[in-house]
């Protein structure tokens, strides 16, 4: 806060649920969310309804208060709802001693939030804005000790999933160009349902679905699969799991399959996105370059011959720049995972700045072909020196 000039730091919302700001920093889940109140160099103060004590006080903030501590059933009989919300947070400010610069934050919506804000500068209170990384956003970027192990028990569950959904699908057996679980065809809708059961057997959830993406859709890397999508002995599989804790920590991984020997276009692609990626995890490190990362992984790829997303960033003209829009290495290489599926760091060609220890970030090189289908491989990191690979799961690509 010193080094940003910020003297007072007001974080808040409805739900814990959907605002990783919040629930980071109060470190417990709040059905009815909450103020989160920091002055600089002073212990922070959370704000919460009565019934919420409870749950308020198994997160790390020490000192808790109510609404009604501030008066908040008065002020809301007293004035509308707007004038209510502006006047009561103008008392939780003048109590607590906060004085500006002020910065507010929390994932909420935003007319409110730009509500909130215009009513409290005229009431003469100096808040600012500020670029990302915001301070909380930074705060988050690296994980501490007890992050980390919620990430990796997120990673043993997560791995837990797939290998039970591998032994699933090597029941099944190849007949006739299919392949028949159970006495009928095996669908993507009939592998999705037993990944949702696996999942909540384990006590995890997903928010976001699962991708579980048979033959030529695989090729679109955030296609799910439909339903009835047939799996097909020879083409690829893109199974991408990405399962959060209640209100807490996601966890993301991918690996590719087939049933038997992969076509030998899928087998090349495969061959080259495991080099990639295994390339990319020599230099996950403490200090790296995130864009360094992915330059070397569009090196690899180019190098065996595949357009890669560099080719529209450099705004090259001719065929690889048409063909790099939906053939080749088509997305970035990385991202951070903690209450978020997708933060900082990025692992991507415009992400000029080091990695740092204590990052979680995926690295998940792929290869997609729309008269083939697609290959991606993804594992969890923790940067380090050396970092620590939470993806505990074998690469083998036939089932």
């Amino acid at each position: 806060m010193d080094r940003r000039g910020i003297r007072s730091l007001i974080v808040f919302g409805d739900s814990t649920n959907g605002n990783p700001d919040l629930c980071y920093l109060v470190g417990s889940s709040l059905p009815r969310g909450g103020i989160y109140l920091k002055r600089i160099n002073e212990d922070p103060v959370l704000v919460v309804s009565n019934i919420d004590l409870g749950n308020a006080s198994q997160g790390r903030i020490k000192k808790l208060k109510t609404y009604t501590d501030y008066g908040y059933e008065k002020i809301n009989a007293m004035y509308d709802r707007e004038e209510a919300r502006t006047r009561f947070y103008e008392k939780l400010i003048r109590d607590e001693g906060l004085r500006g610069p002020f910065v507010i934050g929390g994932k909420n919506e935003l007319a409110n939030s730009l509500l909130l804000v215009d009513s409290l500068r005229h009431r003469g209170f100096k808040i600012v804005g500020e670029k990302s990384p915001t301070i909380v956003e930074a705060a988050r970027e690296t994980k501490e000790g007890w992050e980390i192990e919620r990430l990796r028990e997120m990673g043993r569950k997560t791995a837990r999933v797939v290998e039970k959904t591998l032994a699933f699908l090597r029941k099944g057996e190849a007949r006739r160009g299919k392949i028949i679980h159970q006495g009928r065809p095996l669908t993507a809708g009939r592998v999705r349902r037993l990944i949702g059961r696996l999942l909540a057997d384990s006590g995890i959830i997903a928010p976001e679905d699962t991708i579980f993406a048979p033959g030529k859709c695989s090729a679109d890397p955030h296609n799910r699969g439909a339903d009835d999508d047939p799996v097909i002995p020879g083409e690829p599989i893109v199974y991408d799991i990405f399962p959060q804790e209640p209100d807490g920590y996601f966890f993301d991984c991918t690996r590719t399959y087939s049933y038997g020997r992969p076509t030998p276009k899928i087998k090349d692609m495969y061959d080259s996105v495991l080099e990639a990626q295994n390339l990319a995890l020599d230099m996950i490190k403490e200090g790296a370059s995130c864009k360094d990362v992915m330059l070397s992984v569009c090196n690899s790829f180019e190098a065996r011959g595949y357009p890669t997303v560099r080719q529209l960033a450099t705004g090259k003209a001719g065929k690889g720049t048409v063909e790099a829009r939906h053939r080749g290495f088509i997305h970035s290489l990385g991202h951070g995972v903690g209450l978020t599926i997708g933060e900082r760091p990025y692992l991507s060609i415009s992400s000029d700045y080091p990695l740092t220890k204590g990052m979680a970030v995926t690295v998940e090189p792929g290869l997609y072909d729309p008269r083939w289908g697609g290959v991606r491989l993804e594992d969890i990191v923790i940067v380090g020196s050396p970092s620590q690979n939470l993806t505990n799961l074998a690469k083998d690509m036939e089932l």
